[in-house]
């Protein structure tokens, strides 16, 4: 079902985007991204470029994902000479559940690693279209860009949020929401649903250092007062 949705999507994507409006495809190099973005890139002619902003909540930074050159023999959509925008850090004394390997704390540190990803991300392609894979926890880079709160956002699977930026420095507006992917999707299995952020990702008590709102991170971070700019 999830390779059917995969060009489900990519087919509305090569609708909305007009095919040939696209700058670049950026994708986590996580390997279900991977496979979910090839029919899009297969569809626009674009290749894949890995991006280690994208990455999962919980990253593992360094080699321990295999590369874009390891990958390429079983994706050959994937670009060798794109160089990640941002690279991921480990929090210290966090390691992965799954790997055993020093690793990113979730949520706190995940959120602000998409609100400095959302600021490169403008600099770099300012002008420009992009198209980004990545997981739900991604709806923390919506709520960056649009300076709202994580509250109401959700992301289907294979759901697709459509932002668009007018003027030069004007704000972000939101075209389409990706909580739902019933547009162009026939079928979802009974086991996913959109997912988004709840209180109790940042106020899970525990005995590490570092988990959201002891750090003033929150579900309202990217919600700027007078005065503050988080990006």
């Amino acid at each position: 079902m999830g390779h059917r949705q995969a060009h489900e999507t990519a087919d509305y994507l090569s609708k909305i985007t007009n095919n040939n409006d696209v700058h670049q495809i950026l994708v986590s190099p996580y390997l279900r991204v991977i496979q979910t973005a090839c029919p899009t890139s297969n569809v626009l002619g674009i290749p894949l470029s890995l991006e280690y902003g994208l990455a999962e909540a919980h990253a593992t930074p360094g080699s321990v994902l295999p590369s874009a050159k390891e990958r390429w023999p079983y994706f050959p959509q994937l670009c060798l000479k794109h160089t990640s925008l941002l690279n991921v850090l480990p929090t210290p004394g966090y390691t992965c559940p799954k790997t055993g390997h020093p690793c990113e704390a979730f949520a706190g540190k995940y959120v602000q690693r998409l609100g400095e990803f959302a600021s490169i991300l403008e600099k770099t392609y300012h002008g420009k279209s992009v198209v980004l894979f990545s997981h739900a926890a991604s709806v923390a880079l919506v709520a960056a860009l649009l300076k709202c709160s994580m509250r109401s956002l959700k992301f289907a699977p294979c759901g697709i949020y459509h932002l668009e930026r007018r003027g030069i420095e004007g704000p972000w507006t939101l075209q389409r929401n990706g909580e739902s992917n019933d547009e162009y999707v026939k079928e979802n299995s009974p086991t996913t649903y959109p997912w988004g952020f709840s209180e109790r990702h940042f106020n899970e008590e525990g005995d590490k250092p570092f988990h959201g709102s002891s750090e003033g991170i929150d579900l309202d971070y990217f919600v700027e007062k007078e005065g503050e700019s988080k990006m």
